[in-house]
């Protein structure tokens, strides 16, 4: 049997009068890469921010690795590492001094978590310079390995491509291909610009005005580019 990683159950949510998600439904499975697309506006950030408990659903369940997130809230978030805006990070400190940080505030991590981190976020010789040298893209994998301590479950990142250079979203990538293939991490990835992801997806979610419109595997192109066009028309 396929093992959820996370289950979304009729999750809603209202901002004043305006609804911004409707109704949404959808799971990820251990080991899937899994894109969610839409316009700016479409609620992809409000679902995120949900999800990580940054704000709460009006009705509707949010299960991670079978803990209810609203019952069983520090349960549940232990499987979770997040990249949702600009990641915290100390600048004066080095790279490896605010991934040591970030292990003494969550507690019980190993030496071997922490350069397990380093390692598949490629941070390589670059780990030991202060933060305030780092370029956008040596800060993008700072923030992964932060979000990765500890053996998660679930990596949620929000508009990860946002400011980075050809090179620099091609080592996301690999990046990400390498967590979910070697670890086994599921990973759920925001964008408005689709080819941006597809390539490394399993499957997409496409979100519309708060509703999803479609769910599809990334291996059938012709559906992918027809809700694409759904999402995008005018």
């Amino acid at each position: 049997m396929t093992e959820k990683v996370l289950e979304l159950k009729n999750v809603s949510k209202k901002r004043g009068k305006t609804q911004v998600l409707t109704d949404v439904n959808f799971s990820i499975n251990k080991g899937e890469i899994c894109g969610f697309v839409g316009r700016n506006g479409a609620g992809k950030t409000t679902l995120i921010k949900i999800i990580t408990s940054m704000l709460f659903p009006d009705k509707g369940e949010v299960i991670i690795c079978g803990k209810n997130l609203k019952t069983e809230r520090e349960e549940a978030l232990k499987n979770v590492g997040s990249v949702v805006e600009t990641p915290e990070m100390y600048g004066y400190m080095t790279g490896r001094q605010n991934l040591n940080y970030i292990a003494s505030v969550l507690e019980n991590v190993t030496k071997d978590e922490i350069e397990d981190a380093i390692k598949f976020s490629n941070l390589g010789i670059k780990i030991d310079e202060k933060v305030k040298k780092y370029s956008l893209g040596m800060k993008q994998r700072l923030g992964l390995a932060q979000a990765i301590i500890g053996n998660v479950s679930l990596l949620i990142l929000d508009e990860p491509t946002n400011g980075l250079d050809p090179m620099g979203v091609f080592e996301l990538k690999n990046t990400i291909n390498t967590l979910a293939k070697e670890k086994g991490v599921s990973i759920f990835i925001s964008s408005h610009i689709l080819s941006e992801i597809e390539n490394i997806c399993t499957k997409v979610v496409f979100i519309d005005d708060g509703k999803i419109i479609s769910i599809q595997k990334i291996g059938d192109k012709e559906k992918v580019s027809t809700e694409k066009n759904n999402v995008y028309k005018n």
